[in-house]
């Protein structure tokens, strides 16, 4: 007859932990880590991608703003030459008539 002690073990449904040390689950280890690797390495590239491209964007519109600077400035000092030259023509054809 069976021992008393073996019938009255309550049974649990508990699961088995598996053996880790199976190559199998190994395996599976290392592509767990690989993932989580190749994800971290993936987060960095587009993190580094947005700063580089918001780096660029930063130069290109104080280059942009640089050339529009520029193109007043030199806008400003043609026209003021050219005014100067009409009125150089001017007082030219003023002094022709008084004569």
């Amino acid at each position: 007859m069976p021992n008393n002690e073996e019938r009255e073990r309550p049974t649990s449904n508990r699961p088995v932990m598996p053996d880790l040390s199976d190559p199998m689950f190994q395996s599976l280890r290392v592509w767990n880590e690989l993932l989580a690797a190749s994800t971290d390495m993936a987060f960095d590239m587009v993190l580094k991608n947005w700063d580089y491209s918001r780096s660029l964007r930063h130069s290109t519109e104080q280059a942009v703003a640089d050339a529009i600077r520029t193109q007043q400035r030199l806008n400003q000092e043609m026209m003021q030459a050219w005014q100067g030259y009409v009125g150089d023509i001017q007082s030219i054809i003023e002094r022709m008539r008084k004569s």
